[in-house]
């Protein structure tokens, strides 16, 4: 990015940061598409990715008095990436579930289905946990569906360290959730007889 650039995002900024709209606006207007771009690629659903941007430029307005941002597309870009973790981790991905478990039908949809919400707001909770390149290479390889090669590519790591990555984080999972589903599965079972 030019020094130009980097002036006028920074003087935008200043701007914003005392209360201006209209200094807000532009900086929208030179950012939105790109990011849009990205996060309607990555998550493979254009509505999506518009709610995503409009999340991050949502956050950039409420915290504009306490923000100190050098490089604005950087921030964008990080913001952004977090967020679309955030909403592949928070929908329910039936790829992933399908990998985890095959219960076969349930009897009790009603009950199966609150049983998955719970689990995905548990998986949540845990997989923000992760330390971060960890919890990179996981949701890229159970919510992106990108190869252990790709991601390695990606993330200019090798593919056995990708493999590793992958490893530990499945054993963590299988250690803390592996007894937690039929415990949920019985439950629901019972209080449906009561």
């Amino acid at each position: 990015m030019s020094s130009e650039s980097e002036h006028i995002d920074q003087e935008l900024i200043r701007q914003m940061a005392a209360g201006s709209e209209a200094a807000f606006g532009k900086l929208f207007q030179r950012y939105w598409e790109k990011l849009y771009i990205t996060a309607g690629r990555k998550l493979g659903d254009t509505s999506l990715g518009k709610e995503v941007v409009h999340d991050v430029f949502l956050d950039l307005w409420r915290r504009r008095e306490t923000l100190a941002i050098t490089n604005l597309p950087a921030y964008l870009g990080k913001a952004l990436h977090y967020r679309i973790i955030n909403k592949m981790v928070g929908k329910k991905d039936t790829f992933f579930f399908d990998v985890l478990e095959n219960p076969g039908a349930s009897l009790y949809a009603a009950d199966q289905a609150l049983l998955e919400k719970d689990f995905t707001a548990l998986l949540s909770s845990w997989i923000a946990a992760l330390p971060e390149r960890r919890r990179e290479i996981f949701v890229r390889y159970y919510f992106q569906h990108l190869t252990t090669q790709e991601i390695a590519s990606q993330l200019d790591i090798s593919q056995k360290t990708v493999q590793n990555q992958l490893s530990i984080a499945v054993q963590f999972l299988r250690a803390h959730f592996g007894h937690l589903l039929p415990v949920l599965l019985l439950a629901a079972t019972i209080s449906h007889h009561k």
